[in-house]
């Protein structure tokens, strides 16, 4: 099931009078399948994946009439009968945290009349295990508990809601976007940056730029809940615990944002160095090359190009791989698109490791065996210190920047 469109929600909304903030409605305007929405302490992200939900359950029966509605439009569903496979599911990382948007909907579907309240379907709510109500159309929304990744299986769901998503497993993560293919579902990934696993992170990193897994990142901090919080980001309480928490703390719990890696070698690099940028033809490009086996080899094709009135390095294409040799990565190299783009500058630099010698050719004469069009090769060696540094001052001063891709 596609998301629908704000004009198709806000009646929904506006019925129930509930009112949204700018950063909570961009979440609800965008048609995208996967957003990632990390969120300050109660900044109100349950309430806003329950929103999103909310309209989904409504209108399903009326966008699969075939499968729900008699020819007349009343309901195909019988009250006495017991469905078994949920329709939309809210995960999490047990069966607790999906609770409190499963209570929102019900709220919600009870107040619009569209819940099954009595008989053998009302909404069942035991004290350990799932949850699980039913509309008078016959759609299901359950709860799943992420404990066990291998029990999510066996459904085909129109929509998902991952609740505190950065503290469930990578396997589970993956098994639910199983669940949704075969209906081109979306899911919708909530959560705190505070102890959550690393994927979330990253994701809520890429997901702020274009990327090939469809993901968008949308941060609601505390401050945007309004209601609780009226002054917004000048709000004297927000204030108070900016003063006190650390830094990093309060990115984390106050603000949704990940905290910057502190074990990072180069710090100066951040997100607005990750650009997407078009390669002229007549830039000049270069490889770098860092060989490896078991630890990685990788190569980088780097353009020195004009970018808004100055010259920079662009970092335009990257091959990163474990268990080959180098004639496997020349090959790989050869499909870049900005290989053709070497044979005017016709220079690389490599490690300068890459001169070694076992009984074999050395990596470097392999490289100019089998890429004879790289002409020169730079490989002096300097001090490591020398390099950071020099890698620091050009990212801070935005001479080098890097393409998302």
């Amino acid at each position: 099931m596609d998301r629908l469109r704000w004009e198709q929600k806000k009646p929904i909304y506006d019925a129930l009078g509930l009112t949204f903030s700018k950063e909570q409605e961009a979440v609800l305007r965008w048609e995208g399948r996967f957003p990632v929405i990390s969120g300050g302490e109660r900044s109100g992200k349950s309430f806003v994946s329950a929103a999103e939900l909310l309209p989904h359950v409504l209108y399903l029966p009326h966008l699969k009439a075939d499968e729900f509605l008699n020819p007349d439009g009343s309901p195909k569903f019988k009250r006495n009968y017991r469905p078994r496979n949920p329709h939309f599911v809210i995960f999490g990382p047990t069966y607790s945290e999906p609770r409190i948007e499963f209570q929102y909907l019900e709220g919600w579907l009870r107040d619009l009349g569209a819940l099954i309240d009595e008989g053998p379907n009302k909404p069942s709510k035991p004290q350990q295990g799932p949850w699980k109500l039913v509309t008078k159309h016959g759609v299901v929304v359950s709860t799943w508990s992420m404990e066990d990744p291998r029990s999510i299986r066996g459904i085909d769901l129109e929509g998902a809601v991952v609740a505190e998503a950065g503290l469930c497993p990578y396997d589970g993560i993956e098994r639910v976007q199983g669940r949704v293919s075969a209906k081109r579902g979306f899911i919708i990934y909530s959560g705190t940056m505070e102890n959550s696993h690393q994927w979330l992170k990253d994701w809520v990193r890429i997901g702020k730029r274009d990327n090939d897994i469809g993901i968008k990142s949308f941060v609601i901090p505390t401050w945007a809940n309004l209601h609780e919080f009226p002054g917004g980001e000048n709000d004297p309480e927000i204030l108070r615990l900016k003063a006190f928490y650390p830094e990093d703390i309060f990115l984390m719990r106050v603000a949704g944002e990940p905290a910057p890696l502190r074990n990072r070698v180069i710090p100066e690099f951040t997100e607005n160095h990750i650009v997407s940028l078009n390669v002229p033809h007549d830039a000049e490009m270069y490889i770098a090359v860092d060989p490896g086996y078991a630890s990685a080899y990788a190569v980088l094709f780097v353009a020195r190009m004009y970018h808004e009135g100055r010259r920079i390095f662009y970092v335009c294409d990257e091959i990163y791989e474990r268990g080959k040799i180098t004639e496997e990565i020349i090959s790989l190299c050869r499909r870049s698109k900005y290989w053709g783009m070497l044979t005017t500058t016709k220079e690389g630099a490599i490690d300068i490791a890459a001169k070694a010698h076992d009984s074999n050719e050395s990596v470097l004469e392999k490289w100019r065996a089998y890429a004879p069009e790289i002409k020169v090769w730079h490989y002096s060696w300097w001090p490591e210190a020398r390099l950071i540094e020099r890698l620091r001052t050009s990212a801070k001063n935005m001479e080098i920047l890097i393409s998302p891709k």
